[in-house]
């Protein structure tokens, strides 16, 4: 059986991580893309994890995304779409800043 194709954005710190981690502990293998901003970072993520987990199914690959950059979003979609054909799940867990004056106006109306 083909491993289920997993995109976390925000994988290199925090929560993100933390869910990286957990698919790498599983039984299930995963082809895992440890998203981030900075590429080395997300691959330093992904080498973490295998350090940890020498014996996981899963295969964290590093992957660069910016959920603040349509133009980094459209390129991670097409790196996954020529590597893999498909996304089986999506972890859209990276946050993002809002612009100041966009969330008074939110929180105001809120």
């Amino acid at each position: 059986m083909d491993k289920k194709i997993v995109l976390i954005t925000g994988a290199n710190t925090g929560l993100g991580y933390q869910m990286v981690r957990a698919l790498c502990d599983s039984a299930q293998a995963y082809e895992i893309l440890v998203g981030g901003r900075s590429i080395e970072k997300a691959k330093q993520a992904a080498k973490d994890v295998l350090a940890e987990f020498p014996s996981t199914k899963s295969t964290p690959v590093a992957i660069q995304v910016d959920v603040e950059s349509d133009d980094s979003i459209q390129a991670a979609f097409e790196t996954v779409q020529s590597k893999y054909g498909r996304l089986d799940a999506l972890v859209n867990n990276a946050g993002m800043l809002l612009h100041p004056a966009l969330y008074i106006f939110v929180s105001r109306r809120g």
